[in-house]
């Protein structure tokens, strides 16, 4: 068994510094200016994105350089000397793109000046520095290779060969928006700091503890009841703060213990987490930062994407419920008695306002088509003034605390999207996106099937290595163009990209919301891992299916695309019988995989499949004496005898 002590959270990422004293009020202090900077810019002053994007890497760079301690394991209790010096070369490299910019752009990667070489080296070393501190080694190893990809190009064979560059031009052309200052890194500039502000104003109302106490109050009393709830509370979560591993350290660390105590398996119980975890970066109406970056590269509005998003979301939850449910079933677990459960009543009574903001955010989004920075900017207003009529009142201190913790939690986000920038600047530079999205082409013969096939490995790779946002720009850059000249439609192309990127990390044999997960859980990490997979299995097939018709994507007509959701509903209870082996009478192969392959039938979009998927499951049941109502009618009983 793997404890808390042997395996923390800590070793999972870099060790941040709990600054207190002076330090800790600096550190305050730089995140409220820079914080009050951005929503000045958002929302009052707009100036040019270079500009912008660079204050912002600015800010997040100095804040990481401050907490984030150079090793993992060996964290000092305040920043070193080394570490303000750091901090302020990097500041000092976005003051010089503020006050020239304007001449930049006409001599990067063709003439730059020697201060364009040596703050833009600075600006490089710095962001590989902030990325290895604040997400470990992965990404920025992988941005070096890619450097030296740009600069040693004449000595690879084939179709990799190019000309190389020399390291003025390289350097030149990463210090602009084509490089770190790229598109990720505008979108965490533009979309995810007010969310992630938006998030920050939900915690300190309370607002975190109402989602979980209200997914108690409403799933608690059921047969598994506390996984039901980590399912719930973590994908409501999860949606907002886009980041599986950390919503599994926050949620995790209320449902886990309760899914152990009811009688689930510890690996069993950090599996469920990690796999709610997970897909709230799938859950509109936030889906972390993937759906701005895909916004601002496909050119397709925040809107239609989120509302695409939704039946491939709904379905992947349900699944994971049916799962959890079909597993208590298996170990006969009841649900908590109703004396240790809140009162849905008096919660939505006492805080139900607090839902108010999150239907601001829907209201603003689909209904009045604003902006999503707009649409986070109405919802953070209606929260203050909602949080006034609550115990958790927001008042300047509060509104202070809120902001800089936003751009506290914004350094290892915008490290992140600006390292991805260092690749996409030499996909670019080198023709290298169009090579590998030719490959992918020839690889597969023109087979869609087999090149979907080859795109979800890809993603699944990267993912395993990469934070989700950058697994996701990557592969977007690269392969999404190849898809897209196989004639799947542009939005459909990359949400089936950003799927897999977001189940990565529930992927062995890295699968760091899984690990997080068995931290928690005090469980074997790959263990968990394997749970977490067999779990998601779903969201496996989930983009398969709407690659096949896009019906799944609320496109089409309204009949079509009511038959294909309810047969996928279907379809999902017949893959989790299957996988759980619960539905059958006695437990064997040959019934449980006749379930799934009923299932692969009604889940696949197409109406002469479907039907025979519906005559096979309704004759498994049948041989297999089961019958639902019974079982739903066997957790009322035990929901009378627990109350």
């Amino acid at each position: 068994m793997v404890s808390n002590k042997d395996m923390r959270l800590d070793d999972l990422e870099k060790q941040q510094r709990e600054l207190t004293g002076i330090y800790g009020k600096i550190v305050f202090v730089i995140g409220v200016v820079f914080g009050i900077y951005q929503l000045f810019i958002l929302t009052i002053y707009p100036i040019d994105p270079w500009v912008f994007r660079a204050i912002h890497f600015a800010g997040a760079g100095v804040i990481a350089f401050l907490t984030y301690s150079t090793f993992k394991g060996s964290a000092t209790a305040r920043p070193t000397i080394t570490d303000f010096v750091l901090a302020v070369l990097l500041l000092s490299s976005s003051v010089y793109v503020a006050f020239n910019y304007t001449e930049m752009l006409d001599r990067v990667g063709v003439a730059p000046t020697r201060w364009d070489l040596f703050f833009g080296a600075i600006a490089l070393l710095g962001l590989l520095e902030i990325t290895r501190r604040t997400t470990g080694w992965a990404l920025p190893v992988l941005g070096v290779i890619f450097l030296g990809y740009a600069y040693l190009g004449n000595i690879f064979p084939g179709d990799l060969w190019h000309k190389g560059y020399s390291w003025d031009r390289i350097i030149s052309y990463m210090f602009s928006m084509d490089g770190i200052y790229n598109i990720p890194l505008g979108v965490s500039a533009n979309y995810v700091f007010i969310f992630i502000l938006f998030g920050s104003f939900l915690e300190v109302s309370g607002c975190g503890k109402f989602f979980i106490d209200l997914a108690y109050s409403i799933a608690g009393r059921f047969r598994g009841g506390p996984a039901k709830v980590s399912v719930i509370s973590s994908a409501m979560m999860g949606s907002v703060s886009g980041s599986a591993v950390a919503n599994v350290a926050s949620t995790g660390a209320f449902t886990i213990p309760l899914m152990k105590r009811v009688g689930y398996k510890p690996a069993f119980a950090g599996a469920v987490e990690a796999v709610a975890s997970t897909g709230g970066q799938i859950l509109p109406p936030v889906m972390g930062a993937g759906a701005f970056i895909m916004a601002d590269i496909t050119g397709i509005s925040y809107s239609t994407i989120i509302i695409a998003a939704i039946i491939p979301a709904l379905l992947y939850f349900l699944a994971v419920i049916f799962m959890v449910d079909f597993e208590a079933g298996k170990l006969g677990l009841m649900g908590l008695p109703k004396s240790e459960l809140p009162n849905t009543k008096n919660i939505l009574k006492e805080r139900g306002i607090l839902l108010i903001p999150l239907l601001v955010m829907l209201f603003s989004l689909l209904v009045l088509k604003n902006s999503p920075v707009r649409a986070a900017i109405l919802s953070i207003g209606s929260l203050i003034v909602l949080s006034w009529f609550t115990k958790n009142k927001i008042l300047f201190s509060q509104f202070f605390t809120s902001v800089s913790n936003a751009m506290k939690s914004m350094a290892s986000i915008a490290a992140t999207t600006a390292c991805a920038g260092i690749i996409i600047g030499v996909f670019s530079l080198t023709g290298l996106g169009a090579k590998i999205a030719a490959f992918i082409i020839a690889l597969s013969g023109g087979n869609l099937v087999i090149a979907l096939v080859l795109v979800m490995l890809l993603c699944l790779l990267l993912g395993m290595g990469l934070p989700t946002v950058a697994a996701y720009a990557l592969a977007a850059s690269t392969v999404a163009p190849a898809l897209v000249d196989m004639g799947v439609p542009l939005l459909a192309a990359h949400l089936f990209i950003f799927y897999y990127a977001c189940i990565s990390t529930i992927t062995p044999p890295v699968c760091l919301s899984a690990f997080a997960g068995a931290a928690i859980a005090g469980a074997p990490p790959m263990r968990v891992g394997w749970l977490a997979m067999k779990l998601g299995i779903t969201s496996f097939i989930i983009p398969f299916m709407f690659m096949m018709d896009k019906t799944l994507l609320l496109q089409g007509e309204p009949v079509n695309i009511f038959i294909d959701v309810f047969t996928a509903l279907i379809g999902i209870i017949a893959l989790s019988a299957g996988a759980e082996g619960f539905l059958v009478r006695k437990i064997n192969w040959v019934s449980r995989t006749l379930f799934l392959v009923s299932a692969i039938l009604l889940m696949a979009p197409k109406i002469w499949l479907s039907v025979p998927g519906l005559i096979l499951f309704l004759i498994l049941c049948y041989f297999n004496s089961i019958n639902l109502t019974k079982g739903v009618c066997s957790q009322v009983k035990a929901v009378e005898n627990s109350n």
